[in-house]
């Protein structure tokens, strides 16, 4: 990221024998998400997409996810569903909690053991 500054800081004062002429804006673009995306696991557009709307933006996660932009809400969802220890369906039974894989019929109510902050 201290590469990109150095970079940006030096433009304004470039003239055109600095800069050799292959280098198209195309390929500054390219550069310019390609070692953010090394950097930071997010796309410049990726941070500008993120700032404008407030939520979490990632072409990473739109890959594995199929959403681009996801609220925190959305994220901690997530996070609870992974670090969860008991999967399944989880009920209280005789002061215990027993959870299950499949829901359970006779069961009255189901509990969550982390509830998610919303």
């Amino acid at each position: 990221m201290m590469a990109l500054l150095a970079v940006a800081a030096c433009l304004p004062g470039c003239n055109t024998t600095t800069i050799p002429g292959w280098i198209s804006g195309t390929t500054a673009y390219a550069v310019v998400e390609g070692v953010s995306l090394n950097q930071t696991g997010k796309t410049a557009s990726d941070h500008l997409a993120s700032i404008a709307t407030g939520s979490d933006c990632s072409l990473i996660d739109y890959t594995k996810t199929g959403k681009y932009c996801r609220t925190a809400a959305e994220i901690a969802q997530e996070q609870a569903e992974k670090t969860r220890p008991y999967p399944g369906h989880c009920y209280r039974q005789r002061a215990n909690v027993v959870c299950y894989d499949t829901p359970d019929r006779t069961a009255t109510n189901e509990v969550d053991i982390y509830p998610v902050p919303r």
